[in-house]
């Protein structure tokens, strides 16, 4: 005889999801992850071949696309565009800086370009759109480790060491992750009703490149001073660049004053994307 099993389903309306607090909204959506874990590790798969399908030399695309923006950067530091700064070596201090850049703002990007790309196909598979960002998330950390890569590479080179601080850089990634990708499930949202929004973003993360210490390292005074406390791209790129290879903040009241933001924009952010998911998705 066939031993049967029964299983118990919880269905949530989007109606009760409404009243759902902050905390039961991000507790689901951890368990819709944990849920739809194979299927994300399938859409990643996927996309990942699709991204080098037809092409001549393959799956290498994807090991070199990541690398070309800090390549450009390490030529300048080459051709003697960018010295050396509080005796880390040039090429360190910028292919360093460049790849936390790409990580917050992929924590920002990721969701409002998902969100956008992938509703209808969420909707046809039934697929969360949290598994869906997740799976994307999966490629932004497969380019920062081909990237992280060469920065290991190139502080060898230059000799450019590391402290004894630099474990503790996962104490300024957390706050970091919290506040960025918190306002990317923002925007998601509003991108949803107002299209503009991806632009608009896209257009201040390209120019924020320049006004954020990522090439240049951030002035002590006037409206550069007040842009290294007030700007959390600014603030958490240099104390990436601090713990690692100085061993000590300079500006902790802004990183501190910015993290605790980060966990309230963390909540608020998670919290409306669990409630709006269901009517992104047609499901209301």
């Amino acid at each position: 005889m066939r031993k049967q099993t029964s299983q118990s389903f919880s269905i949530i309306s989007p109606k009760q999801r409404v009243s759902d607090s902050a905390l039961t909204a991000i507790g689901r959506l951890v368990n819709e992850i944990k849920e739809n874990s194979e299927q994300i590790w399938t859409v990643y798969r996927q996309n990942f071949r699709n991204s080098y399908h037809g092409t001549a030399m393959g799956v290498l695309w994807n090991f070199i696309l990541p690398l070309v923006p800090i390549t450009v950067y390490l030529f300048l530091t080459k051709i003697r565009v960018f010295p050396t700064f509080d005796g880390v070596s040039g090429a360190t201090f910028l292919t360093f800086g460049v790849t936390i850049w790409f990580i917050f703002v992929g924590f920002v990007q990721l969701p409002i370009n998902t969100v956008s790309s992938r509703s209808d196909e969420a909707m046809k598979t039934a697929l969360p759109l949290s598994a869906s960002i997740v799976s994307a998330f999966a490629t932004l950390i497969f380019e920062t480790i081909i990237r992280l890569c060469l920065v290991i590479a190139i502080v060898i080179w230059t000799q450019s060491w590391p402290t004894l601080t630099s474990p503790l850089l996962f104490l300024i990634f957390l706050p970091a992750f919290l506040l960025f990708f918190g306002a990317g499930l923002i925007l998601s949202v509003l991108n949803v009703v107002y299209k503009d929004i991806s632009r608009v973003t896209t257009i201040l993360l390209t120019y924020g490149l320049f006004v954020s210490g990522v090439i240049f390292p951030m002035g002590e005074s006037g409206i550069a001073l007040i842009n290294a406390r007030f700007n959390p791209f600014a603030v958490f790129v240099n104390a990436s660049r601090e713990i690692v290879f100085t061993g000590q903040l300079d500006n902790y009241i802004p990183l501190a004053v910015w993290s605790g933001i980060g966990v309230i924009i963390f909540v608020v952010g998670a919290r409306l994307f669990y409630v709006m998911e269901y009517r992104i998705r047609g499901l209301t």
